[in-house]
């Protein structure tokens, strides 16, 4: 299971307990470096909330998002070509459904991309935002 992250957050931690709830070893958390003093918090504050689950960090040398995430589930799918690779994608629900146009852009964009991936699985976890 890849859980991509952008941050440590409550909608991450809903959705890194779901995983690790359905495949308690094999989760791993995904984060796309945009920025190496970012990273380094991130990196630390992995310490004490990643709860086990192994963190890879992937390289932006553009500042793209989508693009070194879906090298990354390439590669894990070369590396695996008979396995059913799951996503697990935070998604954040507002209050009030104009809000949505604010939040979620890049898992809207991530969704689409990996919709045509063979052998590949998009879970959706809600995490409702409070008013």
């Amino acid at each position: 299971m890849i859980v991509p992250i952008s941050g440590i957050h409550r909608g991450v931690i809903a959705a890194l307990e779901y995983a690790k709830s359905i495949a308690p070893h094999h989760v791993t958390a995904v984060y796309v470096n945009l920025d190496e003093e970012s990273t380094q918090r991130l990196r630390e504050k992995w310490q004490q909330w990643g709860s086990g689950v192994n963190l890879v960090v992937v390289a932006s040398p553009y500042r793209s998002l989508l693009r070194p995430l879906l090298s990354y589930v390439d590669r894990v799918k070369r590396s695996s070509p008979g396995d059913v690779i799951t996503i697990v994608l935070p998604e954040f629900v507002p209050a009030k459904w104009w809000q949505n146009l604010l939040h979620n852009q890049n898992t809207l964009f991530l969704k689409g991309a990996l919709l045509f991936k063979r052998g590949v699985v998009v879970t959706n976890v809600p995490y409702h935002l409070e008013h």
